[in-house]
């Protein structure tokens, strides 16, 4: 007698590896690293105590793959966003900028605080730096071209200098709300920054 035919289960073992994920990054935002157990994310994500080991193994590969699906989804977001308008006046390219990070705060929060978690979390483990650079690689590379056609003399440089400043005035943010932080923190920051020497370059 033929062996039953048994319906494929990579899906529904990915879709269950992806809420894990979801949930290491939730709990990351809500109580931060030292909260993040197999115990806890499998709890978080509604699913048995062993499912978190069974598909990451370890605590620091689960870190490694929740920072990586958290960078690979914002670089996507990040490309999407932001592209080429090589036309436009200098205010309209910080006004594009400002709009997509208070959007990315207000939007999708823990996803923001996850990040800066993980950048702590990479001081004391350096083996998760590799996904933590692409997606620094990926913002860097996006703003560079704003700057470039907003007329940065030095858009590679510009734009790493300018993401240092904006990711302070995030934490900042995250940290200490204010009402309309695009227009009264983000967008003055980043049209100041494009004020510069050469119609756009540093501060």
């Amino acid at each position: 007698m033929p062996n039953p035919v048994r319906e494929p289960r990579p899906p529904r073992g990915a879709a269950r590896r992806e809420a894990l994920l979801d949930a290491t990054v939730r709990l990351l935002a809500r109580e931060g690293a030292r909260a993040v157990t197999h115990r806890a994310v499998a709890e978080e994500a509604g699913t048995t105590h062993g499912s978190a080991r069974y598909y990451f193994g370890t605590r620091d590969r689960l870190l490694d793959e929740a920072l990586r699906r958290l960078a690979a989804r914002q670089i996507v977001e990040v490309q999407n966003r932001l592209s080429p308008t090589p036309d436009a006046p200098p205010h309209a390219h910080a006004a594009r900028l400002a709009h997509y990070l208070a959007g990315a705060v207000d939007d999708d929060r823990d996803a923001c605080i996850a990040r800066y978690e993980l950048f702590l979390e990479v001081a004391r483990r350096p083996h998760l730096r590799p996904a933590l650079d692409a997606w620094g690689d990926a913002q860097r590379r996006a703003f560079a071209v704003e700057l470039a056609a907003a007329g940065a003399d030095d858009p590679e440089g510009d734009a790493a200098h300018l993401l240092t400043l904006l990711n302070g005035l995030i934490l900042e943010q995250l940290a200490a709300p204010e009402p309309d932080f695009e227009h009264t923190r983000l967008r003055p920051a980043i049209e100041r920054y494009l004020a510069g020497p050469g119609s756009g370059g540093a501060m």
